[in-house]
């Protein structure tokens, strides 16, 4: 495992330049991190800090603790690339995303790593990819990722099936990668019961290996997204029982509503019935607890290399998902319960035990990252910062959002 790990992370030198005097300058004498961790698909009513009865998610209601949950963050844009690229950019891409196809990032475009490695951050990206161009070409320093497309084209999975029994259709062909490019085929071929293990060994060993120079790590989960596999040592984790419908569920959504006939439709297709969704639910939960401990790894390795103190965390999804709401499954609808995402912040700047009911947008992130750490935000970003938010300066920084 250790030669392994090492394939994944070590390949660049350190960057050594320092950043400008900021919030999380002054909690601690040892370089500052940025710790942002992205989840995929994640309704956020399934982590127990906001509310859900029977799912154990430990490391995130700590998180939740120590610093802010924020309850009605959005994505502008509910469909994995695009809010993601809304993420890198800090822009509104609905425009972009209308096209259909994948967002070019213009060259007047300067995205979120950019503009932490211009101010003398070590950039690193582990997990999945999933917009335009590589990690190493649009601004991070070092990377570890899931590459290459989510449809049903490329090499066979690693497992053909999900743990309901279904076939597998999305993720054929994706592999990790090392920064230069090298396929590592051996991690698995599409999603597994381990690749979050691998993402989240991976940005350990970057926390432990870049300890001199201020660090942004970019860590990008592939949980809660289909295909669902139950993790490891969770085999029957969670029952039917245990695993309540919405109170909005229906057997199918009354009309069509642009996306019926869409790959997350018809992997369960519709009408469905209550133990088909509890099924499906079941597993979703389990991988929920496994992504609560894969974050809990991250946080260990933050703290015992003395640098939990001067870090900056940030926790939230690129959309959520239905689920069973409203008579859908996936993603691709602007109901509430897929287009909020979950977003918990902790660190220096940010104050603790609080939940705000800010309106706000994924975009908004890079911009208060840039603010508490005292780097001036690009011309290009069009997202605002929650800064004056979370100093109590104001409630909200938008008359409305808007998907």
């Amino acid at each position: 495992m250790r030669t392994l790990l090492h394939l994944l992370c070590l390949w660049i030198p350190i960057v050594g330049a320092l950043h400008s005097t900021s919030a999380i300058a002054a909690e601690s004498k040892s370089p500052p991190v940025v710790l942002l961790i992205v989840a995929d698909d994640l309704r956020p009513d399934v982590l127990r800090t906001l509310g859900h009865p029977t799912v154990k998610t430990p490391h995130l209601d700590a998180l939740a603790e120590r610093g802010s949950v924020f309850t009605r963050a959005v994505c502008g844009y509910p469909i994995c690339h695009v809010s993601r690229t809304e993420m890198l950019s800090g822009r509104c891409v609905v425009k972009e995303a209308s096209s259909g196809g994948t967002i070019p990032f213009p060259k007047d475009w300067v995205l979120w790593p950019q503009a932490m490695r211009d101010a003398g951050w070590h950039t690193v990206h582990s997990g999945k990819w999933h917009v335009q161009g590589t990690p190493a070409v649009r601004g991070y320093v070092e990377a570890a990722g899931l590459f290459s497309s989510g449809g049903g084209k490329g090499d066979a999975l690693t497992l053909p099936t999900s743990a309901t029994g279904r076939p597998v259709t999305g993720y054929k062909g994706w592999t990790f990668k090392s920064t230069d490019g090298k396929a590592l085929p051996e991690l698995g071929i599409g999603l597994t019961p381990d690749t979050d293990i691998h993402i989240a060994d991976a940005a350990v060993q970057a926390i432990q290996q870049h300890k001199e120079a201020p660090l942004f790590l970019h860590v990008n989960f592939t949980a809660t997204h289909d295909p669902l596999h139950w993790p490891k040592g969770k085999e029957g984790r969670f029952t039917t029982a245990d695993a309540p419908l919405p109170a909005n569920f229906r057997p199918e959504h009354p009309f069509d509503h642009g996306n019926i006939d869409g790959r997350d439709e018809v992997i369960v297709p519709a009408p469905r019935t209550e133990d088909q969704v509890k099924a499906e639910t079941a597993v979703y939960l389990a991988l929920v607890e496994q992504l609560d401990a894969q974050v809990g790894k991250l946080i260990r390795a933050l703290e015992d290399s003395g640098r939990l103190g001067n870090a900056i965390v940030i926790f939230t999804s690129d959309q959520g998902l239905a689920l069973g709401s409203h008579g859908l499954m996936g993603k691709q609808n602007q109901y509430e319960h897929t287009a909020n995402a979950p977003l918990i912040m902790a660190g220096p700047g940010i104050p603790s035990g609080k939940r705000f009911a800010t309106q706000c947008y994924l975009r908004d992130l890079y911009p208060t990252v840039c603010e508490l750490s005292g780097i001036k935000v690009p011309k290009s970003v069009e997202g605002k910062s929650l800064a004056p938010v979370l100093r109590g300066e104001t409630a909200e920084i938008y008359d409305a959002v808007y998907g």
